[in-house]
């Protein structure tokens, strides 16, 4: 081989490895502390906020991996092919970005899956908005008298597929004021999505301004990734919990109104209500996450809710 005196790319390559692990994880490693990223991928509808993140943290170590990588093919090419050092750093100095670009082609580091897998199951909220705004504590809302129509409290009770009818007859058993039309709707009986005592109890127990209905419920960031963070419907499990909360006041209800059967919130306007996809996380000192107001863990929350993307 000493009679070779040209270098090539054709001799360069056979000298690689077949793969490159050039960046790794801990077992520790993980986005459990980057929940705001991840809402800004909500946000977003994409992957692109969490891959860049993640890019930066690693860009370093991975252009040390394959410099490292380059000096060991330098030696190569001396020792197997009996070239001048000095040849050989012209040559690799000339061809340089080939040869990186060569390495980066064999790459089998998995960092953002292995963070990802790393990374616990996170507590979300949905909320359900509307055209009606929200609705605030008992003793406000009870000064009047409950409505069903062109309210919050009636946006609530077709959410939770209650019977406007039974909910009259509970809050007046109790002695409250209602006004206006609670329509039967008998198809609804039986299909409830909480018991009405539940029902009942949250309302007695609301205790803060501009509560919004929300359903509790964990979900995975390799679902959300998977999806590329585009999620048209979120199903929440049997079991889990639903009820009043405002995080621009920090107050709410109870939130123990157990979900009789699994719960599909598409994320659409329909009918002037939609639902919020939110990760229960404190966005601002003027954001209150469920976890800061009540001091649960993440163990309320439920079980892991279902997604529909795309």
């Amino acid at each position: 081989m000493k009679e070779q005196r040209t270098l090539t790319m054709e001799l360069v390559k056979p000298l690689m490895k077949r793969s490159y692990t050039l960046v790794w994880t801990d077992y520790s490693d993980n986005l459990d502390n980057h929940h705001d990223i991840i809402q800004d991928c909500l946000n977003k509808r994409s992957c692109e906020s969490l891959e860049e993140k993640v890019y930066n943290w690693y860009s370093e170590s991975e252009w040390t991996a394959v410099c490292e990588a380059i000096g060991k093919l330098k030696e190569k090419c001396i020792k197997q092919y009996g070239f001048d050092e000095d040849v050989v750093d012209a040559f690799f100095d000339e061809h340089e970005d080939e040869i990186r670009d060569e390495i980066y082609s064999r790459d089998d580091s998995g960092v953002l899956k292995e963070l990802i897998r790393n990374t616990d199951d996170i507590p979300v909220r949905v909320e359900m908005l509307s055209n009606n705004d929200c609705i605030n504590s008992n003793w406000f809302e009870s000064q009047c008298g409950y409505r069903y129509d062109e309210s919050y409290f009636g946006d609530m009770i077709d959410s939770l597929n209650l019977n406007p009818a039974k909910v009259k007859k509970l809050l007046t058993g109790h002695g409250y004021k209602v006004y206006g039309r609670f329509p039967n709707r008998k198809s609804r009986d039986g299909k409830e999505q909480v018991s009405y005592e539940q029902f009942y109890e949250e309302m007695l127990n609301s205790c803060c301004s501009a509560n919004l209905l929300v359903y509790v419920g964990k979900v995975s960031l390799k679902d959300l990734y998977d999806a590329d963070f585009s999620v048209d419907e979120v199903i929440i499990p049997k079991g889990n919990y639903c009820g009043l909360f405002s995080s621009a006041f920090g107050g709410g209800s109870l939130l123990e109104m157990e979900l009789k059967q699994d719960v599909p919130l598409k994320l659409k306007r329909k009918n002037g209500c939609d639902y919020r996809f939110r990760l229960d996380a404190e966005r601002s000192k003027y954001d209150y996450s469920i976890q800061h107001v009540y001091g649960v863990d993440d163990s309320f929350f439920g079980n892991t809710v279902s997604l529909v993307a795309n």
